[in-house]
């Protein structure tokens, strides 16, 4: 007959409080990056609702763990690193479709600045 596993506990050390503490910090320092303008929202609201998933998931471990049963994982920590490798995936994506567009963005204005001067340098030669 199969044991059904024990997942980590409160009771067993503080390991998840330091990580759930790491998160909110974080998550702090993210806050204030946008406040002062540093960094935009719209960039920053996946990276910080992937920061509050992980802190949520160390402070509440217990309910982690049966999610992560639920959804097929044997045990919380590869369910805990599956998490967090496809929040870097989707992280990593938002930045590649920033880039591109920032990078056709650039393209566009490259254009429109050589149609510029090419008009003042033909205004200049009428004169």
């Amino acid at each position: 007959m199969q044991q059904s596993e024990e997942y980590y506990r409160f009771r067993d050390g503080p390991g998840n409080w330091v990580f759930a503490g790491v998160c909110l910090v974080i998550a702090l320092v993210l806050f204030r990056l946008i406040v002062r303008e540093r960094i935009t929202l719209q960039g920053s609201m996946s990276y910080l609702a992937f920061v509050l998933v992980l802190g949520a998931m160390a402070v509440f471990p217990d309910e982690a763990g049966q999610v992560a049963h639920a959804l097929g994982f044997s045990t919380l920590a590869n369910f805990f690193f599956c998490t967090a490798i496809a929040a870097l995936a989707i992280l990593h994506l938002r930045a590649l479709v920033t880039l591109s567009s920032v990078h056709l963005r650039s393209i566009v204005l490259t254009q429109e600045l050589a149609i510029l001067q090419e008009k003042l340098e033909r205004s200049l030669k009428d004169r």
